[in-house]
Parts: structure tokens; C-alpha cells; sequence
């Protein structure tokens, strides 16, 4: 039970860490000013990005809002938790 819990939450914040990716990719911002509109610290950033640090809640609530300018529910949408194929 304990290891199907650790999977899930790596699972989830794989698909967290995608999502910054794939909106700051798609805003055309660079990490650094990413990091700067959020108030969090470039190599922070790097190490989410990377999937070697875990996100708080805070730090991903200030990337979503201060940093995207997006509401939670938007960045939570657009199949977020759907299941994949496998």
C-alpha cells in the first residue's frame, strides 16, 4: 500500500512539473523570468523542472498565479488527471 502510494505521488508530480513546463513553454517565458514573476528562486525552478525537487503547495500556487497569471482551475484543467493509455 505504502509503495502504491509513493508511485502516485510521483506520478502526480510528474504531471505537475510537466504542466509548468509545457505553460511556460507555450507563454514563451525563460525559467528565469518564470521564477522572478513567481518570487521563487531560479534554481528552485531548475530543480522542479527537473522533477529533483518536490513542489509545495505554496510555491506552485505562486507559479500559477503570479507567474501564469491563471486561476487554479484553469491550470488544473484541459485533462489534467486524465488516465493515459497503457
Amino acid at each position: 500500500m505504502k509503495s502504491d502510494t509513493k508511485e502516485i505521488e510521483q506520478e502526480y508530480l510528474s504531471k505537475l512539473m510537466d504542466r509548468v513546463l509545457q505553460l511556460r513553454k507555450s507563454k514563451k517565458m525563460s525559467q528565469e523570468k518564470l521564477a522572478n514573476e513567481s518570487g521563487i528562486a531560479r534554481s528552485l525552478m531548475r530543480g522542479y523542472e527537473r522533477k529533483e525537487r518536490n513542489i509545495s503547495f505554496a510555491n506552485l500556487v505562486r507559479i500559477i498565479k503570479f507567474g501564469f497569471g491563471m486561476t487554479i482551475e484553469d491550470f488544473f484543467s484541459e485533462g489534467f488527471d486524465k488516465k493515459t493509455k497503457g
